[in-house]
This record gives C-alpha cells, sequence and structure tokens, in this order.
C-alpha cells in the first residue's frame, strides 16, 4: 500500500516532466521557425533590414546592404549604424531611434546615406522595438527603402515647374513667389528696400521674323548667360569690397523676350542704374548666331519700392511704364519710374564720371587757406 501511494506521486511527476520537455520542445521549435522566416524574408527583400542595439551597434544587416549600398557583412560590422549617415541628418536620425525607445513605436524618417563610392542615397526608415523579458526596449529593427530615383524625379519635377526650359532661369511663377517676399520684408520693421529691373530685348520681334525662332531661341540663351555673368561679378567686385553693402540680385525670365532682376537691400535709384548700365554693355557685344554676328541692345525700366505700393505687382507695374518708355526714346538705355528720381539718378551719375576724369587728368587745384 505504501508502495503504491508512492508510485502515483511518481508516474504524475514523470507525466508532468515530459510535458515540460515537450513544451520546450515545441518552444524551441516554434523560434527556429520564426528564425527561419526571418532569415528568408530578410535575405530576400528589397528592402534593407537592420538589427541593432539600443546604443546603435549593429547586429544585423540583410543582404541587400551589399546590394544598394555596396558595403559587405564584414565592412557593416566594422562601423556603427550611425557612421554612413550624412552629418546634417545625424541628429534628425539619433532623436528619432530615442523616441523609438521612449515610445515604443517609430515614425517615417527620410535621411542620406553615403555609398561605398562615395556618392549619397536617400533613404525612408521606419523603426520599431524588441522588448526584453523586462518590458524594456532591448533592440530596434529598422527597415530601410532606397527612395533616391524617386526624390531626383520629385526635384526635377519642382525644378521644371519654377524655372524656364529654355534658359534655365527661375520663371514668373517663382520671380512672383521672391516679389512677394521682398514686398513683405520691406513693410516689416525697419523697411528693408529692393529695386525692381525690367529688362526688355529691343526690336526682338523683327529679329525673331527675319532669323527664325531657333535663331531667337539662341539670342536669349547668350543674353541670359550674358545676365547671369554680369551679375556674378558685380556679386564678387561686392565681397571684395568690405565696404559695399550687403546686396542680394536674383534673375528670372519672365517670358518672351521680358528679364527681371530683383535687387534687395538697393534704395538708391544711382545704385540700380549701375547695375543697369553694366547690363547694357554686357548685352551689347557683338556674337555670332548661326554664323551670323549679331548685335543686340536691352531696354530697362527701373522700379524702387515705395510705401505708396500696395501689391507686389505694383512695383512691377512701374518697371514696366519705365520700360515702355526708355523703348520710346529710342531703346538700348535705362529709365527710372518716377522723373525726380530719374533726374537726381543721372545728375548724380554724371557727377561722379566728371569727378572721376578730372582726377584722372589732374584738374583740381589745391589751394592753402589763410
Amino acid at each position: 500500500m505504501l508502495l503504491q501511494w508512492f508510485w502515483i506521486p511518481l508516474g504524475a511527476l514523470t507525466v508532468l516532466t515530459l510535458y515540460q520537455q515537450l513544451r520546450i520542445y515545441h518552444i524551441h521549435r516554434e523560434a527556429k521557425n520564426r528564425e527561419e522566416l526571418f532569415q528568408i524574408v530578410t535575405e530576400n527583400a528589397a528592402d534593407m533590414i537592420a538589427l541593432v542595439d539600443v546604443k546603435g551597434r549593429r547586429l544585423y544587416n540583410s543582404p541587400a546592404y551589399k546590394k544598394i549600398l555596396g558595403y559587405s557583412a564584414a565592412e557593416l560590422g566594422e562601423t556603427s549604424s550611425f557612421e554612413q549617415i550624412h552629418p546634417d541628418d545625424r541628429f534628425r536620425v539619433l532623436d528619432a531611434a530615442r523616441e523609438a525607445r521612449e515610445t515604443g513605436s517609430g515614425k517615417r524618417l527620410e535621411y542620406r546615406i553615403r555609398h561605398r563610392d562615395g556618392s549619397w542615397k536617400v533613404f525612408e526608415s521606419v523603426a520599431s522595438t524588441i522588448r526584453d523579458d523586462k518590458g524594456e526596449v532591448a533592440k530596434l529593427v529598422i527597415v530601410n527603402r532606397d527612395i533616391t530615383e524617386r526624390k531626383r524625379a520629385e526635384q526635377q519635377l519642382e525644378h521644371h515647374l519654377f524655372h524656364d526650359p529654355l534658359t534655365g532661369l527661375p520663371n514668373r511663377r517663382l520671380f512672383l513667389d521672391r516679389l512677394q517676399r521682398s514686398f513683405t520684408r520691406s513693410r516689416g520693421e525697419g523697411g528693408r528696400p529692393y529695386t525692381l529691373l525690367l529688362v526688355n530685348v529691343d526690336h526682338f520681334k523683327v529679329f525673331n521674323e527675319s532669323m527664325g525662332t531657333v535663331a531667337g531661341d539662341n539670342v536669349l540663351i547668350e543674353i541670359a548667360r550674358r545676365l547671369s555673368a554680369q551679375l556674378r561679378q558685380d556679386d564678387t567686385n561686392a565681397r571684395r569690397d568690405s565696404n559695399a553693402a550687403s546686396t542680394e540680385a536674383n534673375l528670372f525670365r519672365l517670358g518672351g523676350d521680358e528679364f527681371t532682376i530683383l535687387l534687395d537691400a538697393v534704395g538708391d535709384p544711382s545704385d540700380a542704374m549701375r547695375v543697369a548700365r553694366r547690363i547694357q554693355e554686357a548685352v551689347a557685344e557683338p556674337f555670332l548666331v548661326e554664323s551670323r554676328e549679331v548685335r543686340v541692345s536691352v531696354s530697362t525700366g527701373i522700379a524702387l519700392s515705395v510705401a505708396t505700393h500696395e501689391r507686389p505687382e505694383d512695383v512691377l507695374k512701374d518697371a514696366d511704364v519705365a520700360m515702355r518708355r526708355a523703348e520710346a526714346l529710342g531703346g538700348s538705355r535705362c529709365e527710372v519710374f518716377d522723373e525726380a528720381m530719374h533726374t537726381r539718378a543721372v545728375g548724380r551719375m554724371r557727377l561722379e564720371a566728371d569727378l572721376r576724369t578730372a582726377l584722372a587728368e589732374k584738374q583740381f587745384r589745391v589751394y592753402k587757406l589763410r
């Protein structure tokens, strides 16, 4: 009877042990299946899948890393997961990783990472967390998708939206946006002035009809190149002159044979006249179109920002009026919208020219006052 009493618990214990072993077997089997499934998914996925610890150390990188970035598993193992990230993007990635650890969920993020050949790829990344037995985040699973081509296509689309296809210059849409910014800034505290130059090619319609639209397009391309070069030269000279005021000149093509130049921080008409005169000189130099020498001139209207302007378009209208006046007076000249401003600007420039001539020809005499 005693033996029977002892055998029953022993049998129960044996069954329990067998059950536990069977459960352990099933757990290991499930874990192995999950591991095999993870390996199958990651090794065949087009996206790059990485497993990192909370300190950013690489624990696993899928084979897609080699295909997309060119790094071998050994090369990746020698570096931190943040080392190939663009310096300007690292803090955003670190913040996203910190947020994922704290909240348990990651957000979608775009950042640049260096290819093995030195170029930069753009990735779209999502992170998810793996917790340990204590419920704390121990690892991050990061899925990276290469969106470089998509971003490049988006940038090209944006460029075409805001740039002239013939000359590559910013177009009317971008011009109106920049004009609005200058207008808003001029109305703000401190009132930063700006000046608009409207440049029109003299007799372009006649030229276009006589030589053809292809030759006309080549003329516009050359004028755009000369205007850009002149403004860059002016900017370079201003930077060399430590006493020169900080100005910004932006060139746009409105359409047809019209160009605009937006001069920020320029409120003196004589300064704008100097820019216009240099542009006229640059454009006037002859050049070849279809083996024929061509000479082109431009008429320029100048309008300064004033308090009476109610809309950004008002300064454009003023510049157009001044440009039409320059054309009516024979072309190849520049006119300021306000007659009084124009007179003062011309007088000041004439005085400066006379002073330079007098200095060069030693026309000054020095008298000693008693």
